[in-house]
């Protein structure tokens, strides 16, 4: 019998590559250990949205007084991308010409702002951590009221933002204006006193009234109650304006005429021989005089008419006419004739001026005697 003898084969494995599995086995149980303490990673945190007004009170039409500002903020420590949104203002709100836009929100941000539009959007923007980015348009109101805007949710990468606050902007009508004591297309004596009077106001706000004031063509300012300009002849106008402190106006006009002087007086009036009458009359400038004298049953004693071109003092030699030397005449019988006496006769005199291109004035002075020698 042959016996066979069976040897079994151990395979040992070297010291050093037991080691290294040992330490692979421990890494592994380490990480696992620290992710299941750490739990699952942060979600980001979305976009902060803010808006401003300004300011916030305007007037109607005024397209440089104010500037809506949309600010946006990354609160992450990482970036935020595919930032974007449409923020529709009220009705009445758009964007001026130019539009004033400035910001970004990143070099891929795309802003659209047309001017006569009411949207103002962004697409496309992104934030580094923690930073943040404004972006600014230019707008006008085209009627008074209370105007509130909101620019709504901004959508990200990290999803869209909490709505943010609502902002109101006060938009304030033009200032008003009353006006009394003057009348358009009036027309005045020279000199005549008139003195027009005004207020203004600014509804809404009677703070924001800046200047009510009022002036001529002449140059001069007139005040409230004060003296208008009536000692220059012609057609002239007065305006007055009330301003707020945006600078929007109401503005009146009054237009007026002021006739020219037709004042002037009578002076060294002299009885002269044979019924004549010499006077001086000092005239304010061009037009025509003309001269009654007048008797008895306003019998015409004298009368003539004279042209003058310029300011100047007339001297006037007043002849009585046929009826006046009738007058003057002694009756038959009399003893007149024969030198016993003068006829005597009591007269008035009777002048007017007419400037040219103005009214005429008439000034009358009586107890003038004349005499017939």
């Amino acid at each position: 019998m042959i016996g066979i003898t069976r040897r079994s084969t151990v395979v040992r494995r070297p010291p050093q590559r037991r080691r290294r599995v040992a330490a692979l086995v421990a890494l592994t149980a380490a990480g696992t250990a620290a992710l299941v303490a750490a739990g699952p990673a942060a979600a980001a945190t979305p976009p902060t949205v803010t808006s401003a007004f300004t300011p916030s009170e305007i007037g109607v039409g005024d397209s440089t007084a104010t500037a809506l500002s949309i600010t946006l903020g990354n609160p992450n420590p990482g970036n935020l991308s595919a930032l974007s949104f449409t923020d529709t203002f009220p009705a009445g709100l758009t964007i001026d010409n130019p539009n004033g836009e400035s910001g970004t929100c990143g070099s891929a941000g795309v802003i659209t702002a047309t001017p006569g539009t009411s949207t103002l959007s962004l697409t496309g923007g992104s934030l580094a951590a923690g930073a943040g980015c404004t972006i600014s348009v230019s707008l006008v109101a085209a009627a008074p009221g209370t105007l509130t805007n909101n620019p709504g949710l901004v959508s990200s990468s990290a999803g869209p933002s909490a709505l943010g606050a609502t902002q109101t902007l006060t938009v304030l009508p033009p200032p008003t204006l009353t006006v009394t004591n003057i009348k358009n297309k009036a027309t005045y004596s020279f000199g005549q006193v008139v003195r027009p009077k005004y207020s203004c106001t600014q509804p809404g706000d009677a703070t924001a009234l800046a200047d009510c004031s009022a002036g001529d063509d002449l140059g001069d300012t007139i005040l409230s109650g004060g003296k208008l300009n009536t000692t220059t002849p012609g057609a002239h106008t007065l305006t007055v304006t009330a301003t707020s402190t945006d600078g929007l106006s109401t503005s009146d006009n009054f237009n007026y005429r002021v006739l020219p002087d037709s004042r002037f007086t009578i002076t060294n009036v002299t009885p002269e021989r044979r019924g004549s009458l010499r006077f001086v009359l000092a005239l304010p400038g061009p037009g025509t005089v003309k001269v009654l004298e007048l008797g008895p049953k306003h019998a015409v004693v004298g009368t003539d008419t004279v042209k003058v071109t310029q300011k100047r003092h007339l001297k006037v030699d007043l002849k009585p006419t046929k009826a006046g030397l009738k007058l003057l005449t002694p009756a038959k019988g009399s003893g007149s004739a024969k030198g016993s006496g003068a006829v005597k006769l009591g007269v008035k005199l009777e002048v007017s001026f007419t400037p040219t291109g103005g009214v005429k004035r008439t000034v009358t002075q009586g107890g003038i005697v004349l005499t017939s020698k």
